[in-house]
């Protein structure tokens, strides 16, 4: 069988020396007369020179021998040969070295025998108790190597390991923690592969594997095709299962791999990787086809792709669909709540960006419905902006165009354009204020726009929203000792007309929303077009800051936002339902880089009860043991979209036992309902040659028609040479 991969450096070069004319020696060696002699005797082109010190050389003119003794060092275009004695004949045209002889290529490797004898031509050699290190201290050893026709290397009695070799308790050279034997390794240099006959696996020198043929790729090739290892196990969803990936190297430029995966319960699957680089861009696309266990056809694809039009512009795609709600889950592939097709291309120019694309949605959630699913095409974006002008000031233009369909429910299209203008100012006192104005145009042709207590809507509706703004803040700096701290005081106030978000525009990018600390002192705390903040408002809030050495720092911000107008612009629970808002901000304490204490809130403005808390903690080092703790609640008056109450806890523990052995631990709990909701333990071995990795994971969760599941996950990487992973169901 043939592994993609590789674990032996050439052993060519290894054997190839030079034999020059020039000689310089520690006993300084000038051109004597025999020396003018030999070099007579050189054809017109002339071979590359040899740097040459020894203790001592002698040349024979009658045997037209040349010998080295005593630190003996050659050096020929790189490559440098140490020996006790080096001898080159020149009648037999045959050079040898011996007494601790060591070959250091250019490239690092270095190779190590007892005797060494070569051609003249380099092409035909032998080598004694050869031993080579190759890169990531990486080492082949055998009796004897033959080097033929220039081409192939032929080791006899090989042993290839990366693993160091430890003294045992009589002081002698204990046993690699993993190493291959064979009886005869050939390395072919110009096909480049490395083959193997009569090769065992041996871990702490019992054998365990053994195959009478084993080919892998040498180490100057970065891709050939062959078996990848294989994977097995047994999981909740599919029963065991058994995969074996082969990998195809198409061409310098384009690679495949196909995984066929034989499952107990739900019969074969083949998934396929793409790969291709172009001039340019990139292509991958990962796909996967079967028939499940009521031989329906099933299958995914999850596919990108980017690619430069010219210095300005560019265009790609995702492409991301699976035949039903819980394959990607069932099958082991990534699954996320929504599968997001886009094909786009956008622009880059100066502060300028275009862009114009179109989107398709699958979502994987019990309730979402293909037939309510939009599909945007197309949706058009512009933002430009002005250099800086006079006192600083900027302008902006903004476009927007969209157009989004359904089977079942409304459809809009929607041009949108902006134009604004921002004054930044900085004062005497440290303060900085800045001015923004804007007038935003909307307009839409709808139909089958829902509205309370109304028919359906079908038509045209549009909208012009001037705003005017005002940000400032105000920074007081006070430096006591090591520790400098910062108070900042900040303000925004900003106005539009009522009656921005009439019932004739469908709300389509704006339906999930929040206050918190991040988007307080925005001046439209809706994300998206459909729907706009209107009347007066005003936020404000303090933070402050203390810094301390050794990267020791605390901080604290707090704030309210205030609003003219009581109405149903931002839904009950989210916290801008009211005139006064939600109090809202974040404490961080982290005195060092063992210790960091984030709590983020959100209180009630009346009674300071939280309708929103987040705390995470992080102590320890990566060095011993770390520890992190994630505590989430939001009550049921929050205005969340995506929860309703919600109590959970999670946490995680890593620790490292010694230099070669590190565990973890984890669990997530639902508190509101006293249930777990996932957890799991690990372990992790790993030194210079070796990775074991072991966990065990159990998930309570529901997803439709798949219910709780329990694993068993462990990978073992033979470093250089492959890796076998498993998952089993417990």
């Amino acid at each position: 069988m043939a592994i993609a991969g590789g674990m032996i450096k050439r052993l060519a070069t290894s054997t190839i020396l030079g034999c020059g004319v020039v000689f310089f020696g520690s006993q300084v060696i000038a051109l004597s007369a025999n020396a003018q002699d030999a070099a007579t005797q050189q054809p017109e082109k002339a071979e590359p020179a040899i740097l040459f010190s020894a203790d001592e050389v002698d040349y024979n003119r009658e045997l037209q021998t040349v010998t080295a003794r005593g630190n003996v060092e050659i050096s020929r275009e790189g490559r440098i040969l140490l020996a006790d004695t080096v001898s080159y004949d020149r009648s037999q045209d045959v050079l040898t070295a011996s007494g601790n002889v060591s070959i250091t290529e250019p490239s690092g490797e270095v190779t190590f025998a007892s005797y060494v004898e070569l051609s003249g031509d380099f092409k035909n050699g032998i080598v004694t108790d050869i031993y080579v290190l190759l890169d990531e201290n990486t080492r082949i050893a055998g009796t004897g190597a033959r080097r033929s026709a220039g081409n192939f290397t032929e080791i006899a009695k090989a042993v290839y390991s990366p693993c160091k070799v430890c003294e045992d308790d009589d002081g002698n050279g204990g046993t690699p923690l993993w190493r291959i034997r064979s009886a005869r390794v050939l390395h072919d240099a110009e096909n480049k592969t490395v083959e193997y006959k009569d090769a065992r696996l041996e871990i702490a020198g019992v054998p365990i594997l053994y195959t009478p043929y084993f080919q892998h790729p040498d180490p100057t090739v970065k891709r050939q095709s062959g078996f990848l290892a294989p994977s097995f196990g047994s999981t909740s969803y599919v029963g065991s299962y058994f995969s074996q990936p082969y990998y195809w190297a198409i061409d310098k430029s384009k690679d495949m791999t196909f995984t066929p995966t034989y499952t107990i319960d739900e019969g074969p699957l083949l998934a396929t990787e793409y790969r291709q680089r172009f001039d340019s861009g990139e292509l991958e696309a990962l796909t996967s086809v079967t028939f499940d266990s009521n031989d329906e056809l099933q299958g995914h694809i999850d596919a990108e792709g980017r690619f430069d039009i010219d210095r300005t512009w560019r265009w790609g795609f995702d492409a991301k669909q699976a035949s039903e709600k819980t394959y990607l889950s069932r099958y082991g592939f990534e699954s996320p709540s929504v599968l997001t097709s886009n094909l786009f291309t956008e622009g880059f120019r100066g502060a300028s960006y275009t862009r114009v694309d179109g989107y398709y949605f699958q979502g994987l959630k019990s309730g979402d419905d293909r037939d309510t699913t939009p599909i945007v095409l197309p949706h058009m974006q512009f933002h430009g902006q002005t250099e800086p002008g006079k006192y600083g000031s900027i302008t902006t233009l903004d476009l927007d165009g969209l157009s989004l369909t359904r089977e079942d429910g409304a459809d809009s299209h929607r041009a949108s354009g902006k134009v604004g203008w921002e004054l930044p100012h900085v004062g005497s006192m440290g303060d900085v204020t800045k001015l923004s104005l804007s007038v935003r145009g909307d307009s839409y042709m709808v139909s089958d726009v829902e509205r309370d207590n109304k028919s359906d809507y079908s038509g045209y509706a549009g909208r012009i929203l001037p705003v005017a703004a005002i940000d400032w803040q105000m920074p007081f700096v006070s430096d006591q000792g090591a520790y400098h701290q910062v108070i900042t005081p900040i303000a925004m106030a900003a106005w539009s007309p009522n009656g921005g978000n009439p019932d004739e525009i469908p709300n389509e990018d704006s339906q999930s929303f929040e206050l918190d600390d991040i988007n307080l002192f925005s001046h439209d705390r809706f994300g998206g077009i459909d729907r706009a903040e209107d009347g007066f408002r005003a936020s404000y809030g303090l933070e402050w800051g203390i810094y301390g050495p050794n990267d020791g720092y605390s901080s604290a911000m707090f704030g309210q936002s205030y609003r003219a107008n009581k109405n149903d612009t931002f839904s009950q629970g989210s916290g801008l339902d009211e005139h006064l808002s939600d109090y809202v901000g974040r404490i961080t304490v982290s005195p060092s880089r063992y210790l960091d204490l984030t709590y983020r809130y959100r209180l009630d403005n009346e009674n300071f009860s939280p309708r929103r808390n987040q705390v995470s903690a992080t102590g320890g080092s990566e060095d011993t043991l770390r520890l992190n703790l994630t505590y989430v609640h939001f009550s049921d008056d929050a205005g969340s979209e995506e929860f309703n109450e919600r109590e959970e806890l999670y946490f995680k523990a890593e620790r490292r036992f010694s230099d070669y052995w590190s565990g973890m631990a984890y669990g997530r709990y639902d508190i509101d309902q006293s249930d777990p909701l996932e957890y799991g333990i690990g372990f992790v071995y790993e030194d210079e040659c070796f990775i074991f990795d072991g966990r065990v994971r159990r998930t309570f969760y529901q997803d439709q028609d798949l219910g709780e599941s329990d694993e068993f996950l462990f990978r073992l990487v033979f470093k250089t040479l492959g890796e076998v992973a498993s998952a089993a169901g417990l």
